[in-house]
């Protein structure tokens, strides 16, 4: 059997410092909501396996954080192909993986466009929300629409106190 965990980016910044998308950091509700999600993660015993991060700073903080609640190493791979994958793109990534247990840590559309394909139902990922599915198969290249399985779905709710308006 075949498990594929579907992490999106925790909450970002609007802007980064350079301008460019790809720097964005973690805004403060960012942060809590990856320490929460990896409290959860380690208290439910998931296994995440090998982890595909896309190269986007937000994604990288997004995992370091979570890494921090994981009793087991997990390889990270940053992949810089992650972070303009598309639903085809990221679907044919996964089909040369030879680990049982695979975790994609990305952005949306694609990740959503990609459990709405393998699960054939729509699937809107918010910040920080993770699913994780399972295949009835013992290789990634069996995998086609409609064959995942929905195991679990879980988004950390974190509520910050408003700033002070001066």
């Amino acid at each position: 059997m075949l498990t594929l965990h579907i992490i999106r980016h925790a909450k970002t910044q609007v802007t980064s410092a350079s301008g460019a998308d790809k720097d964005r950091e973690l805004a403060s509700k960012g942060i809590s909501q990856s320490n929460v999600l990896g409290k959860h993660i380690r208290c439910q015993f998931i296994e995440l396996g090998e982890i595909h991060c896309s190269d986007a700073h937000r994604t990288q903080q997004t995992c370091s954080i979570i890494s921090q609640y994981i009793d087991h190493k997990s390889k990270v791979y940053l992949d810089p192909q992650l972070y303009t994958a598309n639903r085809e793109q990221l679907f044919n990534y996964l089909l040369d993986k030879k680990s049982p247990v695979i975790t994609l840590i990305g952005h949306n559309e694609a990740l959503s466009d990609l459990a709405t394909y393998l699960l054939e139902e729509d699937i809107y990922l918010q910040t920080s929300d993770f699913i994780s599915v399972t295949f009835p198969f013992t290789s990634w290249e069996m995998i086609s629409k409609g064959t995942a399985i929905l195991n679990y779905r879980y988004r950390p709710q974190v509520f910050l106190p408003e700033p002070v308006k001066v």
